[in-house]
């Protein structure tokens, strides 16, 4: 049998291009809106020039507790199921460099910096049960059956797999599948189990200028990397198999490693019109990644009669891409009130159909996704993000904050099913003196999300409420 690569597809785009951006507990707790603000480690995420407004070198770093949740929707049954992680979202240090001010110059302060910042937490854990009148052995022998599909050409990675596991049985004469139970039992309970780790996160190497206070201007090299790993285990239970067709059970399970190494360039700026607003600018270049899959998949089959019982696994497969991911351009500004309190809002345009595929560089026959990028550009658009932070300073050293964000949804109207958009909610305090600072926030993440078990034909979709709590703290040190 042959082997058939990985499929990589319009989820995956989605996945690497749908950024939900944390870091310092600060940064979070005002919905990200900083980008007029800066002077925080993640806000030079992004808008580089927001570095130019430290004035003093400074380090911090954030740890943070998170808690995946998800209650699912299947064929009239409701299953849930949560996740726990510790990670680190944050770490960088800016180091500033005064100006002569004995010189003939403007410039105050030149800045350099290196930051790492979590923009995708992929940790999550869905659980589906339901009872369907379908086996997903059917959709493989009619996807055969269909393609005409001779058995030396059935990929080892899934149908050839079945076949090897006597879940689907083969004509050799007509070339036709069928699938190993009696398709006339309506009664088929099936329980997928899906359990995802990984993060996306940036490190950025960033320059910047102060002039004459009014004006900040910064550019950054990005290295952002991909680590997800994804396993979905998949059972079918068949209600009393005859003495024939007497398949009981089977567990397919199925794995996948994705790594990827990217680059991209950031500019912003802000402008200081009056003493009170702030207005800023920043443009993202689309990101160029690397990416590498690893997979493999395995049957594991169980019948009435013990001796047809089997243990089906594929080889180990590898399959090298590249990906880009689209850019972005960001608009924002912040209304200051004396040193009390300040409004910050902040807009971000990013279109989410320029995502694409490519085979890897330097293959000597490399795959051009024409198909995949065909279907991202047909059922992804462009999309708004909203941002909104509110800060009021209760003492000289206590600060409380709030702040939203709407990411607005990636899919086209007229092909989603749910609406795709997703919401952040955050809140928290900080505390500050003169060299040292610690902020505490907590943020939650809800959104709508449906998936197939296998061909949609055959299926229902699978509604999933999630939400993600996140538990940050941030220490800073300016020296």
């Amino acid at each position: 049998m042959t082997s058939l690569v990985y499929s990589q597809n319009e989820a995956d785009a989605l996945r690497y291009s749908y950024l939900n951006y944390s870091g310092t507990a600060r940064f979070t707790g005002l919905g990200g809106a900083m980008g007029a603000l800066g002077a925080d480690m993640s806000a030079i995420g992004i808008n580089p020039a927001g570095m130019g407004r430290y004035s003093r070198s400074d380090f911090s770093f954030t740890g943070n507790v998170t808690y995946a949740g998800a209650e699912s929707e299947y064929n009239n049954s409701f299953s849930s199921s949560n996740k726990g992680n510790f990670n680190i979202p944050n770490i960088g240090a800016v180091f500033v460099v005064p100006i002569d001010f004995n010189t003939a110059s403007m410039w105050r302060y030149f800045q350099v910096g290196i930051t790492s910042n979590r923009s995708n937490d992929f940790h999550g854990r869905t659980r589906a049960e339901g009872v369907n009148d379908n086996s997903m052995l059917l959709s493989y022998t009619s996807f055969l059956n269909s393609k005409g599909t001779p058995l030396s050409e059935v990929s080892d990675f899934y149908e050839g797999q079945a076949y090897d596991a006597n879940l689907i049985s083969y004509d050799s004469i007509s070339n036709t599948y069928s699938p190993w139970y009696d398709t006339a039992n309506r009664s088929i309970n099936q329980v997928n189990a899906l359990t995802t780790r990984g993060a996306q996160y940036q490190t950025d190497i960033t320059f910047s200028g102060n002039y004459d206070g009014k004006l900040y201007v910064g550019g950054s090299f990005g290295f952002p990397r991909i680590r997800y790993n994804s396993t979905r285990t998949f059972t079918e239970t068949f209600a009393n198999p005859d003495s024939i067709l007497d398949t009981e059970n089977y567990t397919f399970e199925e794995n996948l490693t994705t790594t990827g190494n990217g680059f991209n360039i950031k500019l912003g700026a802000i402008f200081v019109p009056t003493r009170f607003i702030r207005l800023g600018l920043a443009v993202h270049t689309p990101t160029w990644y690397t990416m590498s899959d690893s997979y493999n998949t395995e049957f594991v089959s169980n019948f009435v009669d013990n001796r047809f019982n089997e243990r089906a696994a594929s080889p180990e497969g590898i399959f090298d891409y590249r990906l880009r991911t689209p850019g972005r351009l960001i608009a924002s500004a912040a209304f200051l009130y004396k040193k009390r309190g300040l409004i910050s809002l902040e807009y971000e345009l990013v279109d989410y159909s320029n995502a694409s595929f490519n085979g890897a560089a330097g293959a000597i026959s490399p795959y051009n996704f024409s198909a995949e990028n065909a279907t991202v550009n047909n059922i992804y658009q462009t999309a708004n993000i909203i941002k909104a932070g509110a800060e009021f300073r209760m003492t000289n050293h206590w600060t409380i904050r709030g702040g939203y964000t709407h990411f607005g949804s990636p899919i086209k109207e007229e092909v989603e099913i749910l609406d795709h958009s997703r919401t952040n909610y955050s809140g928290g305090l900080g505390y500050k003196n003169e060299n040292f600072s610690i902020d505490f926030t907590f943020l939650r993440t809800t959104w709508k999300e449906e998936s197939y078990l296998y061909d949609p034909e055959f299926v229902e979709p699978i509604i999933a409420d999630k939400f993600v709590n996140n538990f940050m703290v941030t220490a800073g040190f300016r020296f």
